[in-house]
């Protein structure tokens, strides 16, 4: 079985969102082999939307065989009990038997996004979020001589948001902007 790494961002299905948000879910529970490094920054991307709601710090990663779960790793996996939690893992994964190995990756939730971020443009802005693109051009606007419309544009996503911003001038006017400074910064040395 091949090892999976997590490096920048840790996918998770939409319906855990909310119980991830409120400390409910403090850890989540893979089939196979998964490397974290604990104290590293992760996004915490839902799907289907692939939309980045939070920063996670993972806490701890830990590997161990289906029958060495426990009621606690299920309570702080967001369920009830083991047997709760081995049914929800049978329904993603398929029949899981006890030598199977699951990686048990524990995370603390250091950054709420009011408004989501677009996978892609995280990945895009080499995982930069908006908010700080948008702080470091006005910081540095008049090194980077960038139009007027992305300078208006940066205004509005580091004054108001980055869902404000896309709501007045749309995804790709907003994305376009970001991108420019982004790369502006960059040829600059300034991230």
């Amino acid at each position: 079985m091949r090892r999976v790494q997590i490096r920048k961002f840790l996918l998770i299905d939409g319906s855990y969102k909310a119980r991830i948000l409120r400390g409910e879910k403090t850890s989540t529970i893979r089939y196979g082999d998964y490397e974290a490094r604990p104290g590293s920054d992760v996004y915490l991307v839902v799907t289907p939307s692939d939309t980045a709601v939070a920063k996670l710090r993972i806490t701890g990663v830990e590997k161990k065989k289906v029958r060495e779960l426990t009621n606690e790793d299920a309570r702080l996996d967001g369920f009830s009990n083991v047997k709760e939690l081995l049914r929800e893992l049978s329904k993603i994964y398929g029949e899981l038997y006890g030598d199977d190995e699951v990686t048990v990756i524990s995370f603390e939730v250091i950054k709420r996004f009011e408004e989501g971020i677009p996978l892609k443009w995280l990945k895009a802005l080499n995982y930069r979020e908006p908010a700080e693109i948008a702080r470091l051009y006005l910081e540095n606007k008049e090194k980077l001589n960038l139009n007027r419309e992305t300078d208006f544009i940066m205004r509005r996503v580091y004054n108001e948001g980055l869902g404000k911003a896309v709501r007045t001038f749309g995804p790709r006017r907003v994305q376009n902007a970001l991108l420019k400074a982004y790369h502006a910064l960059y040829t600059e040395g300034l991230i």
